[in-house]
């Protein structure tokens, strides 16, 4: 049964996130060439803190309510489903190993790639230090958004509506709350939001999908900052003309 605290949280993972997120694209796109490197540095932290956040409330609420934690995806079952889903992880991490090293030698693979990234651009990674925040980022949000996500939300529509409407739903609420990405941001998501809701009923269990969703970001994060040029730091700013 649902209670007060779970709509209102369910309003905080279906607004409140991707409004964040769509401001903060939005402050990104309209900054100066010198500010992106430190406004994304800052939207990262941001990330990071509210989605902990609003993953420890929901948890707390969780247990306040004396619910299961096998009923949010927390239990590891070992069963052949995950066998196989951990098989095909291998397989594919294989496979983009590979191909890996073709974006710093192929021209061609190089464009495809920066069209592909071009509406996030400025929220991506450059070569330098900084991965490792971006790391921290894509396994906060390989972890916390299937755990809102998958986890709880799918929970929350397991409620509401039958299956397999309530999955549907979930990963279409989950490309739509991804609107800061544009249009095909929004489709790209909406289907790996399905294909990870897949990883889920297969294996039982939420933990392969949090181990893809990071894996996915990681690898993004990799290509962007092989493909995009370097920040250009406020120092290295060209000047405005003074007024005369």
């Amino acid at each position: 049964m649902l209670t007060l605290a779970d709509t209102l949280l369910t309003l905080l993972i279906v607004i409140g996130l991707p409004l964040r997120a769509w401001f903060g694209m939005r402050a990104l796109i309209a900054a100066p060439a010198g500010g992106v490197a430190g406004l994304r540095r800052r939207l990262w932290a941001r990330a990071i803190l509210s989605q902990w956040t609003l993953v420890a409330i929901v948890l707390a609420v969780w247990l306040a309510s004396h619910r299961s934690l096998a009923t949010l995806g927390l239990v590891l079952k070992p069963t052949g489903g995950l066998a196989g889903v951990m098989v095909g992880v291998v397989t594919i991490v294989a496979i983009a190993l590979r191909q890996r090293g073709a974006v710093d030698t192929d021209p061609e693979i190089r464009q495809r790639v920066r069209a592909r990234l071009a509406p996030v651009e400025r929220l991506m990674p450059r070569a330098g230090p900084g991965f490792l925040r971006f790391a921290a980022l894509a396994c906060t949000a390989g972890l916390c958004e299937e755990f809102l996500f998958r986890g709880y939300l799918a929970w929350v529509a397991g409620l509401l509506l039958p299956f397999p409407v309530a999955p549907a739903v979930q990963a279409v609420v989950f490309g739509i709350c991804h609107a800061y990405q544009g249009p095909r941001g929004i489709v790209l998501t909406t289907f790996a939001g399905a294909f990870l809701t897949e990883v889920v009923l297969v294996s039982g269990s939420l933990w392969p999908a949090v181990l893809i969703h990071a894996l996915m970001d990681l690898y993004a994060g990799d290509l962007a900052r092989r493909v995009f040029p370097p920040d250009l730091e406020a120092s290295e700013a060209p000047a405005t003309p003074e007024a005369t």
